[in-house]
């Protein structure tokens, strides 16, 4: 739906980069107006965006309409994704450079052509005898970097034995490490660790604090939905909740969620129940660094429209002493969340909850 918005606003205003996506990008425009001019609320979001192209708050108002409209009718939904195939179409990606890195191998250009095989700067003839030599440096190199990797590895478990106390990446994994006790913590770094015990957030305008607002995050960054927190719903034994909701790169939609605990014991129960029912739900693990006492990071997939339309949400879940904390975020029409995006805002969230609790 981002993708769609953009489009809209963009012909809205006139904007140069409408006029590089030309008739395509007309008929996207054409269709949702088609779409939305059929309701009051869609007339009124439409009128919004022709008033204020670049208002962030007509553009979510718009998105909220689109996106309610797609729900409702999968006849529209399928043309919708048939218009904007061909906007999302773009250039092929660049070849990435070739990456030179301390203690690791990189090859770059591997390709074959002809009568010939390119690994680099080497060419092998595509013949039986140059194909074996090309596999049997392929797995020469492949061991070298096994070799690297494992060296690497033992080093680092070598020289910090603390680094063992936190919980895996994935769903349901946050305390399974060999040779970890679940009720350990992390490091001092990234979660409460030694630097002091967690006292458990007092309020909901503690907890609201823990939310970033926009002068934390990115330059670009809209709110769609402004930081709030209340007393918590959940029957998780949580206290406190807050949540907030913000429009980041390439229009992709960020949710932030805070959860506080009375202490450490309840919030570890309710991170493994919170990462058992994102199993549950047929998530998908995702790598991520260790941040907090406990992380699991997961994708999770649905389709809408009879398949037509798939949405992907990709998230964190953290303990940082007695506060659980929640990021999400969705593909759109064109791209993945970035995962760099994705473990940034995780830590953010993290170490803001673990300065609420220790000062």
């Amino acid at each position: 739906m981002s993708q769609a918005v953009r489009v809209v606003t963009e012909f809205a205003g006139g904007a140069a980069t409408a006029a590089a996506t030309g008739a395509v990008g007309q008929a996207v425009s054409d269709l949702v107006r088609q779409r939305l001019d059929g309701t009051p609320s869609g007339q009124a979001a439409l009128a919004a965006v022709d008033a204020q192209p670049d208002d962030p708050a007509a553009a979510a108002r718009l998105h909220d309409e689109l996106n309610a409209g797609v729900r409702a009718d999968q006849d529209f939904a399928a043309a919708l994704a048939m218009a904007l195939a061909p906007v999302l179409a773009g250039p092929p990606p660049k070849e990435p450079p070739i990456q030179t890195i301390q203690n690791s191998v990189v090859i770059g250009g591997s390709r074959v052509r002809g009568n010939t095989i390119s690994l680099g700067p080497v060419t092998f003839n595509n013949t039986p005898a140059g194909r074996t030599a090309f596999g049997a440096i392929c797995v020469a190199l492949a061991t070298l970097v096994a070799l690297l990797v494992y060296g690497s590895v033992q080093a680092l478990d070598g020289d910090s034995p603390g680094s063992q106390t936190r919980g895996g990446s994935g769903p349901g994994q946050g305390d399974q490490r060999t040779g970890t006790d679940s009720n350990e913590t992390g490091d001092d770094t990234a979660g409460i660790g030694n630097a002091g015990r967690a006292t458990p957030l007092a309020d909901a305008e503690a907890v609201l604090n823990v939310l970033p607002d926009k002068a934390s995050l990115p330059s670009g960054w809209t709110e769609i939905s402004a930081p709030t927190a209340d007393v918590s719903s959940q029957d998780d034994g949580s206290t406190f909740e807050g949540e907030a909701e913000y429009l980041g790169r390439y229009s992709m939609e960020t949710r932030f969620l805070v959860f506080s605990y009375p202490d450490e014991d309840t919030a570890q129960t309710a991170f493994g129940a919170k990462t058992s029912k994102a199993l549950d739900q047929g998530a998908s693990s995702l790598t991520m660094a260790q941040i907090g006492d406990q992380v699991a990071a997961f994708s999770i997939s649905t389709s809408q429209g009879n398949a037509y339309v798939t949405h992907t949400t990709r998230g964190t879940v953290v303990r940082t002493g007695t506060v659980l904390t929640i990021v999400t975020g969705n593909d759109n029409e064109s791209r993945s969340y970035s995962g760099a995006d994705l473990e940034s805002l995780t830590r953010l969230l993290s170490d803001r909850a673990r300065t609420a609790q220790t000062g």
